[in-house]
């Protein structure tokens, strides 16, 4: 049977969320999603599904799938980021390049028409086991550009505890200070590769949306009681049994400029590690920037975190008519 495309439907999300789900087993990055975990974040991006969605059909299966995510900015840079799947049975078929095609077709269509001089790029990533994905990649001029790691540590060992912190104390996640803690994030990642503003919508989505653990995330604060600091955690209910253990997830953790280097990171990992033991949790897991600027690769080492999964980062740079 010929293989039949078109952009996905509202009612469509648990059958994409199905098709991602086969396919991140043998790509080295299982995960279990559900359809209104892919609505809320297409949702909060925003995703256009007529226009930012292109999905194969075998008669009436879906065999592949692609959605594109534009990450607006005024500073710094403009990102577009293709993401999709090939069903594992379906594959060697042209299915993904087509996808990819298309993907990239309306990455640089949209970048293009931001209006504004900021470099672009369109992104695609892949774990470093998907040499099929990877050779799509370079086929289709994408450049390799950074590489990234899952981390997890074995919550049955103990952590080395946080030495004694100055000026600041952790304390639980306020969801009344998100706006402030926007900022803090924001202006935390402002010299880390590939980053640019959060915008309020996501944010929603990171700290109070599916699998979000408000209760097991955390501030830093400094004497003032400003945010100096902060941690996210996600918990992932559907994936203990595809992983073979609870994992909480370090979603997203960053420290001021200035306050780095004195215990912040340190202490908000301790705290959120110690709580996700007192609940139940066997891993706790992160990701992170292979050449992050502030040292946080040694400092989840020295945590008791080491490599799970690893993953490559690909480029094409878009350029704009004068």
């Amino acid at each position: 049977m010929s293989i039949n495309y078109r952009s996905l439907r509202d009612t469509e999300y648990d059958a994409l969320a199905a098709l991602l789900n086969v396919a991140s087993i043998v790509d080295g990055r299982a995960q279990h999603q559900v359809g209104e975990e892919i609505r809320e974040e297409f949702e909060s991006m925003p995703v256009d599904l007529s226009l930012d969605t292109l999905a194969a059909w075998d008669g009436a299966v879906i065999v592949g799938a692609m959605y594109v995510m534009y990450l607006p900015s005024t500073v710094r840079e403009e990102r577009c980021y293709v993401f999709g799947a090939v069903h594992p049975d379906h594959r060697g078929r042209g299915i993904g390049r087509c996808l990819l095609e298309a993907g990239l077709e309306r990455s640089t269509f949209v970048l293009q028409s931001s209006g504004n001089n900021l470099p672009k790029y369109i992104r695609v990533d892949s774990s470093r086991t998907n040499t099929s994905a990877i050779r799509l990649f370079e086929r289709l001029a994408l450049q390799p550009i950074r590489y990234f790691a899952d981390l997890r540590t074995d919550l049955s060992k103990p952590t080395p505890a946080a030495r004694p912190s100055t000026g600041f104390r952790v304390v639980p996640w306020d969801l009344a200070r998100n706006e402030e803690a926007r900022a803090v994030k924001n202006a935390a990642f402002m010299d880390h590769w590939g980053s640019t503003p959060t915008t309020p919508e996501w944010w929603t989505t990171q700290t109070s949306g599916f699998g979000s653990r408000p209760d097991w995330s955390f501030f830093a604060v400094d004497d003032a009681d400003c945010i100096i600091g902060h941690l996210i955690t996600h918990r992932f209910d559907n994936d203990d049994e595809l992983l073979g253990a609870k994992y909480a997830w370090v979603d997203n953790i960053g420290t001021l400029a200035e306050w780095r280097g004195r215990g912040v990171a340190t202490s908000l990992l301790t705290a959120a590690l110690a709580t996700y033991r007192a609940g139940g949790m066997q891993y706790a897991a992160l990701g992170v920037d292979s050449d992050n600027p502030t040292g946080a690769y040694r400092l989840y080492e020295s945590l008791g975190f080491s490599p799970w999964r690893e993953f490559v980062n690909y480029q094409r740079v878009v350029t704009v008519a004068a």
